[in-house]
């Protein structure tokens, strides 16, 4: 198979070892996005001989780096050639980007379109993520790596930078897989540090993206980046201002940018932020001043009020007005050097800068990977040939990286005879993971839910997941599943549960039940048209406990279950939502059909009909107007007892796959044979994180499903207050119905499950 070209470094500087593990307070840094620009075709650089060669040298600090952009501009309106530019941490990002032939206003472009919560992280948007990572991600709040050994363990960082690669990539296409830096149209190198040695390591050649990537690669925060047997991360703790690198480069006027903090004094080291963050510092303090000592020009930005996380709209465009301004303060000294050395501004080349989409005709699939090409190629899901952007590729992208079991999936492009080759790298890796969630509500009380998910593609059962409620209605689910190839994946499922039920008629408890249910199964499902999903099973269901039964609209007295009920299915799904607890736009959309029979002793078939469909409209300042509905259809008389209708309560209250939700009911009310329901709501976004709904649904149902004036109608509806928070949503709901003398209230706090 062939491989991603590796990077290979200027040289290596031993330095004193850093005490890395303060960086861990030290967050994310980032600059980069995909925006879309022309290429031009200059070729080659532009001569200095007759001149002196510039360099800017660009500091790391995190999201004060924005400041670097403002400085830039001011450059270049002042007709300041740049000849080499060298950068650390977030430095080498905006560096990275300049070198190759954007421009501080198009890079400002690039960091104003970003949504910066999503960027640093490595998940990818819920529309590509495959349906059991959808499930993880909506069930659980921690999740943490097990060792071969059995032991939980602690990764190399929190995050493995698969977005912040994917992006660089993007903005890369044009550039050479194996390149050498000091031919862009600025020279550039950044500067990296080795995890195993402290010894820094400069970058000036190689794949460019993962050379920027091992710049900026935070201790902990980020994984390292493997570089030729190194272990690479941030440069900021071994050379935080690389003016001797730029120097080594051929140099002879430097202008530096620090957007560093000063040296805090005895008075401003009051927290453990402070001191931590003054320890850092002195990691290349006596470097430091010998680095300032090559500067013609230092430029400080005053960065003030802000840190090396502020990474938010409001900030990059504080921060590059400042940069901006901080130049402007220099550029008498900048006008005086132009005039004495005679400089001219240098003329753009645009080779490098991607165009708007590339014509691809061939795709490579490199790397370790154990599903078939066939399946990589259906699940990246681009028809070749075609034109594609890099917003494009980065869906498939993630598309791949959403079957969960990866490393990491990136990508560069190389030219061929009738277009372009796209070659994606895919780093498989077994994932055996302990996940933890909790939920507390006013219908369940508290429950913990432990799972462990083995995923292994070098097996033919790739998904092996086994999850444990301990509560009062504790169960227990085992989900073996197969998807190597382009076949539809197909799976075995185990369940079993005790549940307690208060059943409700109007707002009396009527009584209460407990039931125990377990049920084995296999089933299949195969998406295409890359939002939908077709799947089928069987399943042997086992019930024993307490009986509910209702007939027309009286209630019957409670009785015993103990059956076995075969329940054979198919379904289609659709849903594009982009997230499920508070989505913002899209469907959600679930139709099933049953047959349900006791075959053992009633040798009789119920044929069931339900129907979901969810739908978030964009309203007015990121408010939403919701729409939902739901039905379900028992379409024989003679259906098992213990599958009637559940009606009642919110989303996260459903004990089966058969009870509705409605605002205004208690959690769990009887139905008829036929229930439809709508619901309309409209949301307020308060906050980042706090929601306002309002509620209004409506039910009929009757023992026919041609509904007729003596039809039960039950109208109600409520007021939703919700928080978003690391833990889970936070819910809670006061409603009111026709059908109840006194409103109805309901909380919950955690992820639903």
């Amino acid at each position: 198979m062939q491989k991603i070209p590796k990077n290979r470094g200027l040289k290596n500087t031993s330095l004193l070892s850093a005490k890395i593990g303060f960086n861990v307070f030290v967050f994310f840094y980032l600059i980069a996005g995909p925006v879309v620009f022309a290429a031009d075709a200059q070729q080659t650089k532009p001569a200095t001989d007759d001149r002196p060669k510039v360099a800017v040298v660009l500091s790391g600090g995190g999201a004060k780096g924005f400041a670097h952009i403002g400085v830039l501009k001011v450059l270049e309106e002042e007709g300041i050639p740049i000849d080499i530019i060298v950068g650390t941490s977030m430095g080498s990002l905006v560096g990275g980007i300049y070198s190759i032939g954007y421009n501080a206003s198009q890079i400002e472009d690039l960091v104003k379109s970003l949504n910066w919560e999503k960027t640093i992280t490595d998940e990818v948007p819920r529309l590509f993520q495959s349906k059991y990572q959808q499930e993880l991600k909506q069930r659980y709040f921690l999740s943490l790596p097990i060792s071969e050994k059995k032991e939980i363990k602690l990764p190399r960082g929190l995050m493995k930078g698969q977005n912040v690669l994917n992006i660089f990539c993007g903005l890369a296409g044009e550039v050479p897989a194996n390149a050498d830096f000091s031919q862009f149209p600025v020279s550039f190198a950044c500067v990296a540090a080795d995890l195993e040695t402290g010894d820094e390591v400069v970058i000036d050649r190689g794949f460019l993206p993962a050379a920027m990537y091992s710049s900026m690669a935070i201790p902990i925060a980020f994984q390292p980046s493997e570089r030729d047997g190194q272990l690479l991360v941030d440069g900021g703790i071994v050379n935080n201002f690389p003016t001797d690198v730029a120097k080594r480069m051929g140099a002879d006027i430097i202008i530096g940018v620090d957007i560093r903090n000063d040296y805090y004094g005895q008075d401003e080291l009051k927290s453990i932020s402070s001191v931590l963050n003054q320890l850092i510092s002195f990691f290349d303090k006596d470097k430091d001043a010998v680095n300032k000592s090559y500067c013609d020009v230092i430029i400080r930005p005053d960065i003030t009020g802000y840190s090396v996380s502020s990474f938010n709209r409001r900030a990059a465009d504080t921060l590059i007005s400042r940069g901006e301004e901080a130049a402007l303060d220099v550029v008498a000294q900048l006008q005086k050097m132009k005039a004495e050395y005679n400089l001219q501004p240098r003329q753009p080349i645009y080779n490098f800068v991607k165009p708007e989409d590339w014509h691809i005709t061939k795709v490579n699939y490199n790397g370790s990977y154990y599903l078939s090409n066939d399946f990589i190629a259906n699940t990246f899901g681009l028809e070749l040939p075609g034109n594609y952007s890099a917003d494009d590729i980065k869906n498939g992208i993630d598309r791949i990286y959403g079957l969960g079991g990866f490393k990491k999936v990136f990508y560069y492009l190389e030219n061929n005879d009738e277009g372009k080759t796209l070659n994606i790298n895919i780093e498989s890796e077994k994932v055996f993971t302990q996940n933890f969630g909790f939920k507390v509500n006013t219908t369940d009380a508290a429950a913990i839910l432990i799972n462990t998910t083995q995923r292994n593609y070098r097996n033919i059962f790739g998904l092996f997941s086994v999850n444990g409620e301990l509560s009062v209605n504790p169960g227990l689910d085992v989900t073996i599943e197969t998807n190597r190839t382009k076949f539809p994946t197909a799976g075995l499922s185990f369940n079993g549960k005790y549940q307690n039920i208060n059943i409700y008629q109007e707002a009396d408890k009527l009584f209460k039940t407990s039931l125990f249910f377990t049920s084995a199964g296999i089933y299949f499902y195969q998406p295409f048209f890359k939002r939908y999903y077709f799947g089928a099973g069987i399943r042997e269901e086992y019930f024993n406990g307490d009986l509910f039964s209702k007939e027309g609209s009286f209630q019957l007295e409670e009785d015993k279950i103990n059956m076995f009920l075969t329940n054979a299915y198919v379904y289609l799904s659709y849903d594009n939502m982009d997230d499920f607890y508070f989505p913002t736009k899209g469907t959600s959309m679930k139709t099933r059909f049953s047959l349900l029979g006791d075959l053992e002793d009633k040798k009789e078939i119920c044929p069931a009909l339900y129907f979901q469909m969810k739908n978030v409209i964009p309203a007015w300042q990121e408010s939403s107007w919701l729409f939902d509905i739901y039905a379900r259809a028992l379409l024989n008389t003679n259906y098992p007892d213990v599958k009637m209708t559940m009606i009642g309560g919110e989303s996260y209250t459903q004990y089966f796959d058969y009870h509705l939700p409605f605002i205004g009911l208690p959690a769990v009310n009887i139905g008829q044979e036929y229930v439809y329901i709508g619901m309309l709501g409209y949301r307020f976004h308060m906050s980042d994180s706090q929601y306002i709904t309002l509620l209004a649904n409506g039910l009929l149902q009757d023992s026919d499903w041609l509904l007729r004036e003596d039809s039960e109608f039950i109208y109600g509806g409520g007021v939703r207050y919700s928080l978003k928070t690391i833990l889970g949503p936070l819910d809670a709901t006061l409603g009111f119905s026709n059908a109840v003398d006194k409103p109805t209230f309901a909380a919950s706090f955690g992820y639903w499950f």
